[in-house]
């Protein structure tokens, strides 16, 4: 399975703010060692709550920083994202290009769908969380940018693609969670290393931030189906 051209999940223009931002953006690869120290200590706190084990659906996966991590645990995954230029980064081979609010699987097909950085870039959150429900058997996890650290904040402030971070919190998201009719099961605002900002030299200074800090860069949830 590999991709082809589906509508947009942000919006049906293809000459979008966001569109436009996703076809030019540079990230580093999925391997890089500054990725590594971001997407790790996330991987391991979502690993206490959910098992990375079945059928995993990555919403907005991008180049495949977390698509390639949840394969090597063992998952069957399958990563979908609008943008075929960040799809053709990512190493994974079961990519589909689609439209995170409507995705293009039954109900109930994964154990677990999770999004890295999709809601802030979306206007309509709970639409796509509501469908990342709908095609989980059990368990839903957001990773999204806290607007209450610093350097997030000037970073949404300077950049137009980015605004939508200004609304980005774990209360936020929590609440929008609940409004779909989820549970949290653990949530965790922490870090300060960026997988596409932060300089190689300083992940030893950094990584004594991984750890819960209402200031952090990330916020991430854990959430599961109602009985």
């Amino acid at each position: 399975m590999r991709h082809g051209r589906k509508e947009n999940h942000l919006t049906k223009d293809p000459g979008s703010l966001q569109s436009e931002y996703f076809d030019q953006v540079q990230y580093r690869g999925a391997f890089d060692p500054v990725v590594s120290a971001y997407a790790e200590p996330k991987i391991e706190f979502i690993k206490r709550y959910a098992p990375i084990e079945g059928n995993i659906l990555d919403v907005g996966c991008g180049n495949g920083i977390f698509t390639a991590r949840f394969a090597a645990a063992g998952a069957s995954v399958i990563g979908v994202d609008f943008s075929p230029h960040l799809l053709d980064q990512n190493p994974h081979r079961r990519l589909i290009c689609g439209d995170a609010t409507a995705l293009p699987f039954g109900d109930g097909t994964f154990d677990m769908v999770f999004e890295a950085n999709v809601l802030h870039h979306v206007p309509a959150r709970q639409r796509v969380i509501g469908e990342m429900k709908r095609v989980s058997r059990k368990y839903v996890v957001l990773l999204e940018p806290n607007r209450y650290n610093p350097l997030m904040l000037a970073f949404f402030l300077l950049v137009r693609a980015e605004r939508g971070g200004l609304k980005s919190c774990a209360k936020s998201l929590e609440g929008d969670l609940h409004r779909c009719g989820l549970r949290i099961v653990s949530s965790l605002t922490t870090g300060m290393i960026s997988q596409n900002n932060t300089p190689t030299m300083l992940i030893p200074l950094l990584q004594r931030f991984d750890r819960q800090i209402w200031w952090g860069e990330y916020v991430v949830i854990v959430a599961e189906k109602l009985d």
